[in-house]
């Protein structure tokens, strides 16, 4: 077996294994990819190469946040949480009275939120946003003194924060986390937080592989066309069967991590439904065209807002004492 100790950044052992599985997995997509451009349409070569191209600078910018610093990733995840609310708030209709509440949602409370996990205190960082963050917004509605709008306005800069600044802030507190059970144990918060977004984004990789391939049966016509049983099916034994794979990353016996891969998988699969729901309101294909192939950041995440904040609870119920041995303030 090859020794990964030490041999880039500060990546724990188990997660060299995966980073050379995951680029062994993308050269090997995009040598497929090549040797089939003439078989392909025109479009969707174009869309497969764009989707590759795009997945080699989000696996290299992970490897080298999540390899560098606790306080670099957790950074990264703020940027992250600050440009979905970008495009979400641009694509939704506000009022100009809204324009306060807008401020603070945008700048103010992810900024303060982000700032509780960097200091890893556990108790504002559960209560910060869906208490003092829920409660400041109609406050700053108000001061706009017009009540037209008022309910719809609160909502939708409601549901904004708790999809993108609090489901995503869960994937930033796992990096606070350090050992479960045994210092020397090979896994900790940082493959956790690994493993969440290997098996959710591996789950829409092969739905989207065995939609394009063998997607007959529609789930959702009218909400996202693209989404198939065969699809789901597929994608989701895959990401289980990875999920057990590299079940190293975790604590989990073989059967959780069964039972935990299936968790993620059908919570993003839900994620994904509800963005795909909203964009069909809003009259969006994409919630914008940072990511060549996928769209937005939040066409990238949709299925990791409803997945991180499940698995990270998950975690803290079955396995709470691993919050007790970080140094976290209560």
């Amino acid at each position: 077996m090859v020794d990964f100790k030490g041999t880039f950044l500060n990546l724990p052992e188990a997660a060299l294994r995966l980073l050379v599985f995951v680029l062994l997995f993308l050269s090997g997509a995009t040598v497929v990819v090549f040797l089939l451009r003439g078989l392909l349409p025109g479009n969707l070569y174009r869309e497969l190469m764009d989707r590759i191209k795009t997945w080699w600078v989000i696996v290299g910018i992970l490897t080298l946040t999540i390899g560098l610093s606790r306080g670099l990733t957790i950074l990264l995840f703020w940027f992250i949480s600050f440009w979905a609310l970008k495009e979400y708030f641009t694509a939704i209709r506000t009022r100009p009275e809204d324009h306060l509440a807008l401020f603070v949602a945008f700048f103010v409370i992810p900024t303060l939120q982000y700032l509780w996990i960097w200091s890893q205190w556990y108790i504002m960082f559960l209560i910060f946003v869906p208490v003092y963050g829920f409660l400041s917004i109609p406050f700053f509605l108000l001061i706009s003194r017009n009540p037209r709008g008022f309910i719809m306005s609160a909502a939708r800069i409601h549901w904004g924060l708790m999809a993108f600044v609090y489901g995503i802030g869960h994937m930033a507190y796992l990096v606070n986390l350090h050992h479960l059970h045994d210092p020397n144990a090979p896994y900790s918060g940082i493959t956790l937080l690994i493993y969440l977004i290997f098996v959710a984004e591996i789950s829409d990789v092969f739905q989207y592989i065995f939609g394009k391939l063998f997607g007959r049966h529609r789930i959702w016509p009218s909400i996202s066309p693209g989404k198939t049983w065969e699809g789901l099916v597929g994608g989701g034994i895959s990401a289980i069967l990875f999920g057990y794979l590299f079940r190293f990353l975790t604590p989990f016996s073989q059967l959780e991590s069964i039972l935990v891969s299936l968790l993620i998988v059908a919570m993003g699969f839900i994620g994904g439904g509800v963005m795909s729901a909203v964009k069909r309101d809003l009259g969006k294909k994409d919630f914008g065209y940072i990511l060549p192939g996928h769209g937005g950041i939040i066409d990238r995440i949709d299925s990791l807002c409803w997945a991180a904040p499940i698995y990270f609870h998950y975690i803290a119920y079955f396995h709470g004492h691993y919050l007790l041995i970080t140094g976290a303030r209560s």
